[in-house]
């Protein structure tokens, strides 16, 4: 499986530093659906938000180590891309019956027309790249959108 060009899906519209955390991932997926709807990459921020809903029916889409990688597949999307947001303080994220501490939250929009394999090659090369800590101290000290394309770059 090929991995995909994290650079190339990560979007500068889309990457949230240093907001105040949210009271939970319902808060979470609002603003970020929202987000993708404002940015032109999903035409209805309702029905990316059902997406994103149905998808943590399947099972959990938090990580541990503070991250969470919540993802929904839907006619609605536009263009697909990573939103990335990191809070300031940890909120407490339940999914799939699990339940923790998250700082760092990528949420994926996935077009139902693109390939099928494409949104698993996309979380295999971010799974990849959070197995690393130098990645996660990147997310951690990255002050603008391209710090983080600059530091995925040299990673």
């Amino acid at each position: 499986m090929n991995s995909v060009d994290l650079s190339e899906v990560l979007l500068d519209e889309m990457v949230i530093l240093d907001r105040e955390p949210f009271k939970d991932k319902d808060d979470m997926f609002n603003v970020m659906t929202r987000q993708f709807e404002t940015a032109g990459l999903v035409s209805d921020a309702g029905a990316f938000k059902k997406a994103l809903e149905f998808r943590e029916t399947l099972g959990p889409t938090y990580m541990g180590n503070l991250i969470a990688i919540p993802h929904g597949k839907c006619k609605e999307v536009l263009k697909p891309g990573i939103g990335f947001c990191r809070c300031r303080e940890p909120f407490i994220y339940e999914s799939g019956g699990e339940s923790g501490e998250v700082r760092y939250i990528f949420v994926l929009a996935i077009s139902e027309n693109q390939e099928n394999d494409y949104h698993l090659r996309v979380l295999a090369t971010l799974a990849g790249f959070l197995a690393h800590d130098e990645f996660l101290a990147l997310l951690e000290k990255a002050e603008s959108y391209d710090d983080l394309i600059k530091g995925i770059k040299e990673l």
